[in-house]
């Protein structure tokens, strides 16, 4: 079952923050560390201030995984199409449960929230190394569209 997260639901959340971090440092250790999200940050959003939505997926051993996401507006520079966007800031699902479709689910959900807000299009940023999650929003429908690039400055 998916549904909107409650102030209850954010120690789940802190531990599945957790597990994105260390993942996040295992693919770019030079860039990202382990760490736990800031509690204020995931509170604000549970809430619904700044225009955040944090979306949990539960089943019967409890919430698996959760969406984060925000609704944009485009920046204030005379080239930008001014529009709205769905942006999906995070998104992590257990990794005893991966493979059930939730992180499918989770973003039905939020492509869904954005057309209920009426949202032009739905953004995210993904990590180069991690091939998983872009594999999976390929198949979401997905498609790059800008590219960062990075170099490390050695003295």
């Amino acid at each position: 079952m998916i549904r909107k997260a409650t102030l209850r639901d954010l120690s789940s959340i802190q531990n599945l923050y957790t597990i994105l971090f260390e993942r996040m440092a295992e693919l770019e250790p030079n860039y990202m560390q382990k760490a736990n999200q800031d509690e204020a940050f995931v509170t604000l959003a549970i809430r619904g201030e700044d225009n955040f939505t944090v979306f949990v997926i539960e089943d019967e051993g409890g919430i698996q995984g959760f969406a984060l996401t925000q609704l944009q507006q485009s920046p204030p520079y005379n080239a930008f199409v001014q529009q709205s966007c769905m942006y999906l800031l995070d998104l992590v699902v257990h990794p005893s449960t991966r493979g059930k479709g939730y992180g499918k689910a989770l973003i039905q959900r939020v492509k869904n929230w954005g057309i209920e807000k009426e949202a032009a299009y739905f953004e995210l940023t993904v990590l180069t190394q991690n091939t998983q999650a872009i594999q999976l929003y390929e198949r979401e429908g997905l498609r790059p569209f800008s590219q960062s690039m990075r170099m490390r400055l050695e003295e």
